[in-house]
């Protein structure tokens, strides 16, 4: 059978049309499986802190690589405060050390002479979100036990989170049996951050949190 050559050239067109869409599709799926795997990476650029400020890194709370946190003392810390902050990130993605989960805090908390400990958990797809409130709940076990050493008060930390983050926080300030099973004594209070007033989801899939205290 005999084809039009406009039909040909069209066919052809419509070829080339759906190999460019299929190579920019799997490149855009290669750039957002390469920004999630650099946002589970330490910062390359060290935490800006206030003068006389110290950070102690990758203190280990568990025997998995993920379950770290570093700790960023005040000056002079004395009957300190603790705000323990837990990362967002779709429960999958994210680092302790990400643009926005520290900087802002420490410059803020620190001059106040709180203790400010940013820590990370195991992810998505390895680890179920209540496995993950568990690691926050060994966190903060591990955070009360080395407070004394820091001159801070075991008995005032505070849990906070940033959506996925707000997530785990809420489960383990809701659960008295998490943070019991954990050898954790009662947080002081929970703050759960990127709450929307739809009740929708925070930015990165968490579902909205309220803060309590």
């Amino acid at each position: 059978m005999h084809r039009h050559p406009d039909y040909v050239g069209l066919v052809v067109l419509a070829a080339l049309a759906l190999m460019v869409a299929t190579a920019d599709a799997q490149t855009f799926r290669q750039r957002i499986a390469q920004a999630r795997e650099a946002s589970r990476q330490p910062a390359a650029i060290p935490v800006l802190l206030p003068p006389g400020a110290r950070a102690l890194r990758d203190v280990a709370y568990g025997s998995d690589p993920r379950q770290r946190f570093d700790v960023f003392l005040p000056a002079q810390p004395r009957n300190a405060p603790i705000i323990l902050m837990v990362h967002g990130g779709g429960w999958s993605n994210g680092n302790k050390d990400n643009p926005g989960v520290v900087e802002n805090k420490a410059m803020h908390w620190l001059p106040k002479g709180y203790v400010l400990v940013s820590t990370n958990y195991r992810m998505r797809p390895d680890t179920a979100p209540l496995d993950q409130a568990r690691d926050v709940a060994l966190a903060l076990a591990k955070v009360q036990q080395l407070a004394p050493e820091w001159h801070a008060d075991p008995s005032r930390v505070v849990l906070m989170g940033h959506s996925a983050g707000a997530h785990l926080v809420a489960l383990v300030g809701a659960s008295p049996t998490l943070w019991r099973e954990a050898g954790a004594q009662r947080p002081r209070g929970v703050v759960s951050l990127d709450k929307r007033r739809d009740g929708r989801a925070g930015t990165d899939g968490a579902p909205a949190s309220a803060t309590t205290v």
